[in-house]
């Protein structure tokens, strides 16, 4: 049997309009706007953006809100069928991640969401990330993002043990791609901390650095990505803790 070549990946462009339409009514009905407090100045169309998840609510809220379009790093089993969609919604997002009871209405909310899946993470402009080789791709699709001038948003968290106010790790895949990115363009891309509350129905977009300045300072990738992880939190400490 003649094995199917894998589909080659495009660019996120323009969303549909069909999405377009669920966005700007549905979506902005259940996520408001927040405040935004820019630190950063004019925001460039390329860049790296490192953000926390803030429960379920970060995505989709920086979707509709975010100054600038993002392609965004999402859990590779979303990518899958509805099977897979499901159980991670229901045993990982839902009961690991936010900390809800197992039962009937929990996987009925997995159920339910698992089928509009593919239509809404199409519409955010979605890229699968993997805990294996198969990460290659991930970094490869945000490069030809980058190449195409449109940045890229990555969760980089250690959510683990839950969604928490204060972060404990950010995993170094953004890192990576920002080496990456260096070495094929000797571009050090500009990379922007950003914290954002739901229920303070706030964001803060702190000012960009850069991998390279650590790089010349001996930080290996876990150096690194654990100095970002600080910026973020220290947004937090700063604008949203005590407001």
């Amino acid at each position: 049997m003649k094995k199917q070549k894998k589909k080659e990946f495009q660019v996120p462009a323009k969303t549909s309009v069909f999405y377009a339409a669920f966005k700007n009514t549905v979506m902005r009905l259940l996520f408001r706007k927040p405040k935004i407090i820019n630190l950063a100045g004019e925001l460039p169309k390329k860049g790296i953006i490192l953000a926390n998840h803030s429960a379920k609510s970060g995505p989709p809220s920086f979707d509709l809100y975010y100054p600038v379009t993002c392609a965004k790093w999402g859990a590779y089993q979303m990518f899958g069928n509805f099977k897979s969609r499901m159980e991670y919604l229901r045993d990982v997002l839902y009961i690991q991640k936010c900390g809800k009871k197992p039962g009937f209405i929990t996987s009925f909310k997995a159920w339910f969401m698992a089928i509009f899946n593919p239509f809404v993470y199409r519409g955010m402009r979605m890229m699968p990330t993997y805990p294996d080789a198969r990460f290659a791709s991930t970094l490869r699709d945000s490069a030809k993002v980058l190449d195409a001038d449109m940045s890229v948003m990555i969760f980089p968290e250690n959510s683990g043990e839950g969604y928490k106010d204060v972060l404990t790790e950010f995993f170094p895949g953004f890192v990576m791609l920002a080496e990456k990115y260096h070495r094929a363009t000797k571009e050090d891309l500009p990379v922007y901390p950003v914290y954002y509350s739901i229920k303070k129905r706030l964001m803060v977009i702190g000012k960009a650095l850069f991998v390279q300045n650590f790089v010349k300072q001996g930080l290996d990738r876990y150096q690194i990505a654990q100095r970002f992880c600080d910026e973020v939190n220290q947004l937090y400490f700063d604008y949203v803790r005590d407001v």
